[in-house]
C-alpha cells in the first residue's frame, strides 16, 4: 500500500509539473457525457465496467460518484500493478486523452472517465516490446502537434467505412487499417503475415485500440515525410 501510494504522488508530481496551473475556481467535476467524442466512440463491456467499478469505488471514499486525480492514480494501480506499466506509458495515457480537452489533473473524475483512462492503460501493458518501446521514446511535444490529426484520422477511417455496421458502432476494421498501414510504406509481400497477426489481436479497432496504436501510426507518417520517394517498405 505505502509503495503504491508513494508512485501514484510521484506521478502526480509529473503531471501537474506538466500541467499549466489553473485556478481554484476553474476546477470542477469532470462528466464522461462532457466529451462528446469520447462519450460517442468509447464501448465498455460490462465485465469489464464491473471491474473499473471496484477499483474505483475503493477509492470514493464518500461516495459522491467521482474521485480526485490522486485516488483515480491509486485506483489505476489496483487494476494494473506498478510493474506492469511504466512511467512513461502511463503518461501517454493522460497525455493522449488531452486529444479531446480532458486532463486529469483539472479536477474530479467519474467512474466512466476512470473507465477510459483504465481500458487504455490495460490496452498498453498488454502489447508487445516493440509498441512499448515506441510510447517510452514518444516526443509529447511532438504529440501534442499531432493530437488533433490523430483524431480527424479516426473519424476519416469511420467514414471510408460508411455502411457498416462496425463503423457505425465506433469500430474500425482489421482491413481498413492493414489498407492505411500499405499506404503509410508496410511492404506487403514481406509483412502482411505478421501485420494480420497483429491485428488479430486488436481487430476490430475502437477509439482506444487506436490511440494506444497511436504512435505506429506516427512513426509510420514520420518514415514518409522523411523520404517521400523510398518505396522500399521499410520503416
Amino acid at each position: 500500500m505505502e509503495e503504491r501510494k508513494t508512485k501514484a504522488l510521484s506521478m502526480l508530481s509529473k503531471l501537474q509539473d506538466d500541467t499549466p496551473r489553473q485556478s481554484k475556481s476553474s476546477r470542477g467535476c469532470s462528466n464522461f457525457e462532457d466529451f462528446d467524442f469520447l462519450a460517442k466512440y468509447c464501448i465498455f463491456s460490462q465485465e469489464k465496467l464491473a471491474e473499473y467499478k471496484r477499483a474505483f469505488e475503493a477509492e470514493d471514499s464518500d461516495g459522491d460518484g467521482y474521485i480526485s486525480c490522486l485516488q483515480l492514480l491509486l485506483a489505476l494501480k489496483n487494476i494494473i500493478p506498478p510493474e506492469l506499466l511504466s512511467d512513461e506509458e502511463e503518461i501517454y495515457v493522460y497525455r493522449i486523452l488531452e486529444m479531446v480537452d480532458f486532463r486529469v489533473t483539472d479536477g474530479l473524475v467519474d467512474l466512466r472517465l476512470f473507465a477510459v483512462i483504465a481500458s487504455l492503460a490495460q490496452k498498453i501493458a498488454s502489447m508487445d516490446d516493440f509498441m512499448r518501446s515506441l510510447i517510452s521514446n514518444m516526443d509529447f511535444r511532438s504529440l501534442e502537434v499531432r493530437l488533433f490529426r490523430a483524431k480527424q484520422l479516426f473519424l476519416f477511417l469511420l467514414e471510408e467505412q460508411r455502411g457498416d455496421a462496425g463503423a457505425q458502432r465506433g469500430f474500425i476494421s482489421g482491413e481498413q487499417l492493414l489498407l492505411e498501414l500499405q499506404a503509410g510504406g508496410i511492404r506487403l509481400q514481406e509483412q502482411e503475415a505478421a501485420v494480420r497477426m497483429e491485428l488479430q489481436r486488436v481487430t476490430p479497432l475502437d477509439l482506444l485500440d487506436f490511440l494506444a496504436y497511436l504512435p505506429l501510426f506516427m512513426l509510420i507518417h514520420k518514415s514518409i515525410i522523411s523520404n517521400p520517394l523510398d518505396d522500399s517498405g521499410s520503416l
